[in-house]
Order: C-alpha cells, then sequence, then structure tokens
C-alpha cells in the first residue's frame, strides 16, 4: 500500500515538472508598451504600436534602438490586433503601459466600446494608462522622431506622471480600469491631454469625457488643469505665478489640502470649497519688497488667495454653462450626504449641475521667502 502511494505521488510531481502549459517563445512575440488608438477617415481603426527591440549588451554603444514601431488598421480594435501577425510577431500585451486615444476618435466615438477589447483581454492589465491625444495619437509616437532616438516617447509618457510633485499640472495616471469604472457608473472625468510638440511628447492640459455618451466635449489648458487639481485636493507642488504692483511674484506649493462641503438650498445644490495651502514665496521681483514684513507677507499671500479664487470660479462656470459636465466628481458628495436628493436628480446630474451654487474658502500661508528679505 505505502509503495502504491509513493508511486502515485511521484506521478503527481512529475506532471508539475513538466513545464507550464501556456508558455511562449520570447524570441517571437513582440512586447508591446505604448499604443495609440486613432480613427481614419474610412471610420477604421489605425493602431500604432510600440514594441520593445531584444537588446544585447553592445546595442546601446552601437546607437541601435530600443524600440520599433508597428501599425495596423481593422474596422474592430481586435481585427486590427489581428492585422499585425500579418506582417510581424504577434503582440504580447502583458507589459502594455500606456494607452494614447486620438483626438478624433475620442470625440466621435464612446470610449468604454473603444477598449472594452482591452477590459475583456485577460493578458492586459487594468493598470495601464490611458491618455488623451491633441490631434492624432499615432503622431506622439512617430511625428518628428530621430530614427536613432534610444528613449521610448511611450517609457517618457510614464516617467512624466513621477513629476507630480514638481508641478501641479500634472494629473495622476488614469489607469484603464479606473476609467471604466467611470463609464459604467455614468461620471463625467478627466483624461491627461498629450501633445507633439517639436518631435517630444509634452503634458498639456487634460481632456473632459461627458458622462452618458463618454466622448470627449473638450480640453482643458494646464493651467485650468493645475486649479481643478487644487480643487480635488490631488496637488502635490507645482508653482503660482502672480503679479504685486505689476511686477512678477511666484509661489511654490509645498502642501495643500482641500475640502467640499455640499448643501441643499432651495431645492438646488450648493457647494462650499475650502482650499488651504502652505509653500514658499520663491519669486518677489519688487525692489522694494520686505519678507520680514509680517504684513508685507499677508499682502502677498492674499493676491495669491484671490488669484486662485478667480481662477476656480473661471474653471466652475466653464465646466458648468460651456461644457455642462462634472469631472470632479462633486456628485458624490451629494449622493453620500443627501441620498434622498440624489436619488431625484441622478438620472439628470448634469443639468442640475449647471444650476450649482458655490461658495470660497481660500487661504495661503508663506512659511518660507528664502534668503532675501530687506
Amino acid at each position: 500500500m505505502k509503495t502504491i502511494i509513493k508511486l502515485a505521488a511521484m506521478v503527481l510531481m512529475l506532471q508539475l515538472l513538466c513545464g507550464c502549459w501556456d508558455v511562449k517563445n520570447i524570441e517571437k512575440l513582440s512586447f508591446a508598451r505604448g499604443l495609440a488608438i486613432d480613427e481614419t477617415d474610412d471610420h477604421q481603426y489605425k493602431l500604432t504600436y510600440q514594441n520593445l527591440l531584444p537588446q544585447s549588451e553592445d546595442s546601446q554603444s552601437s546607437g541601435k534602438p530600443e524600440f520599433v514601431n508597428v501599425t495596423s488598421h481593422g474596422k474592430t480594435i481586435l481585427e486590427a490586433v489581428s492585422d499585425v501577425s500579418i506582417k510581424d510577431p504577434p503582440i504580447y500585451s502583458d507589459h502594455l503601459k500606456v494607452i494614447l486615444l486620438g483626438e478624433k476618435l475620442l470625440k466621435n466615438q464612446n470610449i468604454d466600446q473603444v477598449f472594452n477589447h482591452f477590459i475583456r483581454d485577460d493578458e492586459l492589465r487594468r493598470s495601464s494608462y490611458l491618455m488623451a491625444a491633441r490631434g492624432k495619437a499615432g503622431e506622439i509616437f512617430t511625428k518628428g522622431i530621430p530614427k536613432q532616438q534610444l528613449t521610448m516617447p511611450s517609457e517618457k509618457l510614464i516617467d512624466l506622471t513621477n513629476n507630480s510633485g514638481y508641478n501641479g499640472k500634472i494629473m495622476m495616471p488614469l489607469r484603464i480600469g479606473r476609467a471604466s469604472i467611470y463609464c459604467q457608473n455614468g461620471h463625467s472625468f478627466l483624461i491627461q491631454a498629450v501633445k507633439n510638440q517639436k518631435g517630444k511628447a509634452k503634458y498639456d492640459g487634460a481632456g473632459i469625457i461627458k458622462s452618458g455618451s463618454n466622448t470627449l466635449v473638450g480640453f482643458l489648458s494646464a493651467d485650468e488643469t493645475q486649479t481643478l487639481t487644487w480643487v480635488m485636493g490631488t496637488i502635490q507642488g507645482g508653482v503660482m505665478p502672480a503679479e504685486e504692483k505689476g511686477r512678477p511674484i511666484t509661489f511654490e506649493i509645498k502642501k495643500s489640502k482641500s475640502k467640499i462641503k455640499p448643501a441643499i438650498q432651495n431645492g438646488k445644490p450648493v457647494f462650499h470649497i475650502s482650499v488651504k495651502t502652505t509653500g514658499i514665496l520663491t519669486e518677489d521681483q519688487n525692489p522694494k519688497e520686505n519678507s520680514f514684513s509680517e504684513s508685507y507677507l499677508r499682502k502677498l499671500e492674499n493676491i495669491f488667495e484671490q488669484k486662485l479664487k478667480h481662477d476656480i470660479k473661471q474653471i466652475m462656470d466653464q465646466l458648468q454653462h460651456t461644457y455642462k459636465a462634472d469631472p470632479i466628481f462633486l456628485s458624490d458628495y451629494i449622493r453620500i450626504q443627501y441620498p434622498d436628493y440624489w436619488n431625484k436628480v441622478k438620472g439628470h446630474w448634469d443639468e442640475t449641475f449647471t444650476e450649482a451654487e458655490f461658495t470660497y474658502d481660500i487661504s495661503f500661508k508663506i512659511i518660507n521667502f528664502g534668503t532675501v528679505g530687506r
């Protein structure tokens, strides 16, 4: 009996040692790191993959690029993906890190349906970043790029997400899984915008995806994007330029906290937005500046407070009356704190949002002014 048990155990062990059932020969695969999707003039899909090339120890010294761009076309996303295998090795998407959607595609099509294939594909990770291109997405990867450029544009886009602590115009990365949840739950949301600037990929504001249609209704500038990250409390760093008697002054953000308090008045939502920011006076070109004076610093703080308040009012007016969309999730505050009211308006929140009122409490505190002071 013991012998039979030992033999059975040995057979099971041999089965475990026989290898992986889904093993793939890496020499016959294309490892995609970036993907740009555009809508063509004949309403098909154009895919531009940015794939890693096999590297050897002397690849860098020989100037061999680390990537290759591969394009394909199809009436559906999957047909375009399959088209790659006709002329290149099949795409392996496990390492796909960034998906870039073209402006025409975003305006004309429901993006939840566009990336439906990628959500269904068990190879693609839901942590892949999603971004919006100003213009054609494929040109971000290809237009004006030197033939011998070693660094992948898609890799640069990924690296730029780490710079939000230095620049408030950089949004928190939007992942494809999170974007799918927003679409399914009927939320408007922001998506990081990218443009091609003289052959280099550059972050440039944000696109607004409107609930319901899940299409792009417009772009925000980089400054407007920073203002909204301030309101949402996601800003980690950056600067605010202003003027004092016609001379430039600059505030560097070190820490900021925002709080949004909702209320219902006369059947309409009212939001009180409180923003408290501390930072450094990093520039003051007034020759008579006196940073050692508390009253002088308070005067500058008031200038920054009034500027941010003006900027917030301006962008909220655009969201309400130009785009008629709530991409900063103010609806969640109503849903959580006023569920009965929310049940009445959730079917037409965008219209209700256009009638919302806002009050503000903006506070700046200069905690350091460097080594200059009268």
